[in-house]
């Protein structure tokens, strides 16, 4: 018998403090592979400071994070490889066009040469930005930079991603667009997303988690 796979995520006795402020206290939970979880919760609950101990952007007071059994605290670069994350209000070059950026992108996220051109095609159709390709991205509206930043978090095909807010400032159509393509990764990747609307969340998710005040 082969052992069964670790949980995509595995989060223990999480606390993250900020100058004696407690910003995430003492939370537990695992995520299974090929589910989609939403988090839950009012802005300042500690959803961002969560998702950021989960990709290895901040280090946690204490208690540890694994992602596909990797511990993050000890093993940072192997975890990073695992993850496809796009923060809350996307950090993108302004100046690249789509397709140069998510070559770009796949280069650093050490996709093979040969794969990365038809990769590209296929994200470009799955976020439905074909039509864009060539567009610099300083002009593109917020929908189509929310679904650039997807796209680059699907790129290298990672087991578990994590996206922060992805429908912040969308209008319905674009949130739709959204909803479908998080709804298309099912079952292949691991998705973890935060919202603080909770029939956005219903509507997406396998499961929901609820975190208010850092609990």
């Amino acid at each position: 018998m082969s052992e069964p796979l670790p949980p995509a995520i595995e989060v223990s006795h999480l606390v993250k403090t900020y100058a004696g402020v407690t910003a995430v206290s003492d939370i537990s939970f695992n995520v299974a592979r090929g589910e989609i979880l939403g988090f839950l919760g009012p802005n300042g609950a500690g959803k961002s400071t969560t998702m950021r101990i989960l990709t290895g952007y901040l280090p946690a007071t204490s208690g540890s994070v694994s992602i596909c059994g990797i511990p993050v605290a000890t093993h940072p670069n192997d975890a990073k490889r695992r993850i496809g994350y796009m923060p809350e209000n996307n950090p993108l070059p302004e100046d690249m066009r789509v397709s140069e950026y998510l070559y770009f992108r796949g280069r650093l996220k050490e996709v093979p040469r040969r794969k990365l051109g038809p990769r590209i095609d296929e994200v470009l159709e799955q976020s439905d930005l074909k039509r864009v390709r060539h567009k610099i991205i300083g002009q593109l509206s917020k929908g189509y930079r929310q679904r650039v930043g997807i796209a680059e978090a699907i790129l290298a095909e990672p087991p578990v991603i994590i996206m922060d807010e992805p429908t912040i400032g969308l209008d319905p159509h674009q949130i739709l667009i959204v909803r479908d393509l998080i709804a298309s990764l099912r079952g292949r990747m691991t998705v973890l997303i935060s919202s603080h609307i909770l029939p956005e969340i219903e509507m997406t998710c396998d499961r929901v988690l609820i975190i208010n005040q850092g609990r």
